[in-house]
């Protein structure tokens, strides 16, 4: 026993070395004040890992719904995509204050059970030795995709999975059991349904080449069969994962699926001098994640013995021929961006493209082990010599013709270095196999360590102090404000961290980012003038009216210095967006750098209106916000006397310094182009406010941070950036002023854009309307994330009830213990129900059918896996009983009347050695 645990136990010793090795030199929590909650790890997955503890310890109803998901959301999809793999089981271990350190430790296991992965994978079906395992489970675990992928540490339970699935792979095609296959599918599935997908992608040609690993090219119905096989169990395999599959599908459908736009053209995504540039150690930068080819290095023996492979004699031409034919799907589909889509699932990955090339990688990987496995006892001069000319050239090519800022002198070189050395070690015979061995193995450790610290010097990381005293006075703030379980309102903050905040210290927030973030969402803000884009919402800049919507009780503010009362080590607190109307609602705590206001009037999570909102005229319009609000305001205000809320007020240009307005277009749409390059570029509106009321720009949708950069009256002006659509900002309040300023400094050669208009809001008439409202909204009484009870005074005979919530169809609402069925209301974006004159009780509950489809899928996926091995051993047992009956008739074999049982076993002893 100790025997074959000694190999593994080996593996986490020397892979732990250099896996601490790089933590000190980064200095990585716990060896240092750094943390790797950097790019999406510090702006999206350590707050859902904080949510994760949420969950299990407190509300497990988050995972099916969350009022911490922006203002409400399904989280199935959330769940599938970000938190299912069975190690962050390991979050639990671990408070909520060392998340920093428990994101280090899982990151930091999962390359050490991808590493140990491969090694079962490589003794179990190509009998490496100790040394030999352990070169190439290096490579596997440390190779350029990991390094730069460590921060979307849920992707790499592929790289733990992938070696499992691949050896119960070959176990179906020798008709062997099924079960670690299926097993390992199917929790990879669940783990992460997205690298599930890819890994069932390359699964579809790597069955090819396994198969003609143990049959020859005319053995071609036995072939077809164990394909037939491999695909009957994949099968199997998908279903019994169905729990989790079928309802993450259906809940795709209201996100990921609702921003495809699949078109089958021919447009190219990289070149093959690309692909090729990503062969050498430490080929890398920052935009490498937002724009470049795929992260294929593993080592420059693993290059080195995927050239040798093709010319290996002891390798059958029917395989290599499927490694080539595979090879060249994988080129084109970094060649062509189709079919890089449709590995992504038909979308086009915003950042860290080419998630699928982990597969490419093991691939190589699995042909360099057999290269070295079948390696002769001495390659021929001619050959290294080839090898080395043909490599040095490559080399000098991207030297001479270097079109890659990740490329310099010294990563060229270090590589052909290494290449160099190793095939002078394959020509020294005088050292023994396994000093050789060991040699190659120190040599590539050295490489991959190098590799490890030249990718992630590219990176910025942060620090550990001041994430813990962001994390820790956000927690002090909302302390207190936090609603219980017989109440509802939101939380809102002018500053933030991240989107996910509320996930993080667990309050009912108006953020989110995410990949699974509700379609409907995005929507909603767009419409009402909220920054939102296709993976992320925000509340930057709301109006009197949308915080009441919202029921927005709290808004936490940055003291005015702030800054003065901030330790070198701690965080910064600075608005996202100039505020100015929260001086409308009173300061309820003040501390030295945040300010906690409170909102009063509210118009609750439901309120009564119009029955209007089901008419077919009764819908938002793009790039309309005011249009929008007004259209909810007299939805709300249903008595009321049908004028505007908000009115228009003249803005105009009053001065252009150093810029030509070059195209007017329609009248709306202006092109801005510098005069002189050299000079600030400065366009100047000018405006008048006449009463103390709130008074909103409505800036148009090209703005960005990267083209201008805004002031009002000479001071800074903030703004959320980017955005899709007009965004309503705060121009001004309680403030009678003439000849105020709003300008826009050019920050680019030209800019297109439509124009600024200004909006006054009738702030004390519209006090009046929320103030009658108080008694017609819903009151909660009982809370949950997926289960609400309050009850309404309704005033109308025939009315609807509008809740702030957006629109699914998985609520399930009761009126008087009565089912109602829920409509889409505004452009299909929010919630309603009708409901009649009176005081009713409304419970709302929230629940997917899809789980039922999918319990039924995984109950069908186990019973098909254990009909099939039950069949199949009878199978077997029939055809046992009829070669046995064969022998008995033809061969008797006796020794002093004693019968013997003649087996072959395959034996490997301490020192690795095989023998039959």
């Amino acid at each position: 026993m100790l025997q074959k645990v000694k190999p593994y136990a080996i593996n986490i010793l020397f892979l732990s070395i250099i896996l601490i090795g790089i933590a000190v030199v980064f200095g990585f929590t716990p060896f240092g004040s750094e943390t790797m909650l950097t790019v999406d790890l510090g702006q999206q997955y350590i707050d859902f890992y904080s949510l994760y503890r949420e969950t299990v310890f407190n509300q497990p109803e988050m995972l099916l719904y969350s009022f911490q998901k922006a203002i409400g959301g399904e989280m199935i999809g959330l769940w599938a995509y970000y938190l299912m793999s069975p190690f962050n089981l390991i979050f639990l271990l671990f408070k909520e204050d060392q998340l920093a350190v428990a994101v280090t430790t899982i990151t930091y296991l999962k390359v050490i059970a991808s590493s140990l992965s491969f090694m079962y994978f490589a003794r179990k079906k190509y009998h490496t030795n100790t040394a030999s395992s352990l070169i190439f489970s290096f490579s596997y675990a440390l190779m350029s995709y990991v390094v730069v992928y460590l921060l979307n540490i849920m992707w790499l339970d592929g790289l733990v999975f992938l070696p499992l699935i691949a050896l119960g792979l070959d176990k179906i095609i020798q008709l062997e059991k099924p079960y670690l296959y299926v097993c390992s599918l199917s929790i990879m599935l669940v783990a992460n349904y997205y690298i599930g997908y890819i890994i069932c992608i390359f699964l579809a040609f790597y069955a090819v080449f396994v198969i003609f690993e143990h049959y020859s090219s005319s053995q071609w119905k036995k072939a077809l069969i164990q394909y037939g096989r491999f695909v009957l169990y994949s099968i199997v395999a998908v279903l019994m994962s169905g729990l989790s599959l079928i309802p993450t599908f259906i809940s795709l459908t209201s996100s990921k699926v609702e921003h495809m736009n699949f078109q089958f053209n021919l447009d190219v995504a990289h070149e093959l001098t690309d692909i090729g540039s990503k062969l050498f150690i430490g080929s890398f930068n920052f935009d490498e994640m937002s724009k470049g080819s795929p992260n294929l290095f593993a080592g420059t023996f693993i290059l080195l013995l995927l050239v040798l492979y093709f010319t290996n004699r002891k390798i059958n031409l029917s395989e290599k021929i499927a490694a080539i034919m595979i090879t060249i799907v994988f080129l084109f589909t970094y060649h062509y961006k189709v079919l890089d889509r449709i590995w992504h699932g038909g979308q086009f990955p915003i950042w860290y493209h080419f998630r699928f090339s982990f597969t490419h990688s093991f691939f190589i990987i699995v042909l360099a082990l057999k290269a070295f496995k079948y390696q002769p006892k001495r390659y021929s001069a001619i050959t290294l010599i080839s090898l080395m000319l043909t490599f040095s050239a490559y080399t000098f090519y991207y030297y001479f013709y270097n079109e890659y800022e990740f490329l310099d002198e010294m990563r060229l070189f270090i590589t052909l270095t290494f290449f160099l050395v190793l095939l002078l070690i394959f020509q020294m015979e005088q050292l023994q196999s396994s000093l050789r061995q060991i040699i190659l193995l120190v040599i590539v450790s050295c490489e991959l360590f190098i590799n490890g610290v030249l990718i992630l010097n590219e990176m910025s990381y942060v620090d550990v102090s001041k994430f813990d005293d962001y994390t820790a006075t956000l927690n002090e703030a909302v302390d207190g404000l936090r609603h219980d379980d017989t109440d509802f309102y939101r939380i809102n903050k002018t500053y933030m961290r991240t989107k996910d905040e509320a996930m993080f210290s667990h309050y009912s927030g108006l953020d989110h980012f995410g990949s699974t973030l509700d379609a409907v969402l995005p929507q909603l803000y767009g419409y009402l003038g909220l920054p939102e884009g296709n993976g992320f919402v925000t509340y930057t800049n709301g109006t009197l009216f949308t915080d009441d919507f919202f029921n927005v009780r709290y808004l936490l503010d940055v003291t005015k210095d702030s800054a003065d009362h901030t330790a070198p080590e701690e965080y910064v607190l600075f608005p996202q967006a100039t505020d100015l109307d929260i001086k409308a609602y009173p300061i309820v705590r003040e501390e030295s750098r945040f300010l906690v206001y409170e909102n009063p009037n509210r118009l609750g999570l439901g309120m009564e209106v119009s029955s209007e909102i089901v008419n077919d005229t009764t819908s938002f319009v793009r790039h309309q916000p005011i249009r929008n609000q007004e259209t909810l305001l007299s939805l709300i205000d249903f008595n009321g006397s049908g004028a505007a809320y908000f009115s228009e007020v003249p803005i105009d240009v009053s001065n252009l310094e150093n810029v030509n307005i070059t195209d007017e277009g329609d009248g709306d749409y202006l092109t801005y182009v510098p005069i002189n390059e050299d000079e600030d570029a400065i366009v100047e509106l000018r405006f008048n406010t006449t009463s103390n009321n709130p008074y909103y720009f409505s800036i148009p949708s090209q703005f960005d941070d990267d083209n201008v950069a805004l002031q009002l009256n000479g001071q800074r002006y903030r703004f959320y950036a980017p955005f899709r659509r007009r965004q309503l900002t705060n121009a001004s309040y309680q403030t009678i002023q003439n000849n105020q300023t709003f300008s826009f400094r050019l920050l680019e050669d030209e800019l297109k854009a439509n124009l600024v208009s200004l909006y006054e809001f009738d702030e004390n008439r519209y006090n009046q309307m929320i103030a009658e409202k108080q008694d017609h909204q819903l009151q909660v009484s009982e809370f949950s994330q997926n289960r609400i009870r309050g009850n309404i005074t309704i005033v109308q005979e025939n009315a609807h009830v509008l809740f702030s919530i957006p629109y699914d169809k998985n609520w399930k609402i009761k009126v008087d213990n009565q089912p109602v069925e829920p409509v889409s209301v505004l452009s299909d974006t929010l919630l309603a129900i009708p409901i009649t004159q009176g005081r009713h009780e409304i419970e709302l509950h929230y629940f997917p059918n899809s789980i039922w489809i999918g319990l039924a899928s995984s109950i069908i996926g186990l019973s098909g896996l254990l009909a099939l091995t039950y069949v199949e051993f009878y199978r077997n047992k029939n055809m046992l009983n009829q070669k046995l009956s064969l022998i008995e008739d033809n061969v008797e074999l006796t020794v002093d009347d004693e019968d013997f049982i003649i087996e072959e076993r395959i034996v490997m002893d301490d020192n690795d050695e095989v023998s039959v």
